[in-house]
């Protein structure tokens, strides 16, 4: 069953980022590495438990290869990512 679309900024970039993270085989823990914030913050973001700041999220999004306003899409498309894979 597919997820229904997200209707935030926050849900679109929780989806996205979860989405991204799983694509690129990253635990929570690397990604919350890679982006200098903690694990637990990271699965809170994925979650939609708490909005992100702007810097947290665009360190998130960085630590993906990734833009933020890509991220924040609703029609987001996993093809630039897969393409960063090739």
């Amino acid at each position: 069953m597919k997820k229904p679309l997200p209707t935030s900024a926050k849900d679109t970039f929780s989806q996205n980022i979860g989405l991204v993270r799983r694509v690129k085989n990253l635990s929570q823990e690397k990604l919350a590495e890679m982006a200098s914030l903690h694990r637990t913050y990271v699965g809170q973001i994925e979650r939609g438990d708490v909005t992100p700041t702007l810097e947290a999220a665009e360190r998130v999004a960085q630590a993906l290869g990734l833009e933020l306003w890509e991220v924040l899409q609703p029609g987001f498309s996993l093809d630039a990512v897969i393409m960063q894979r090739d």
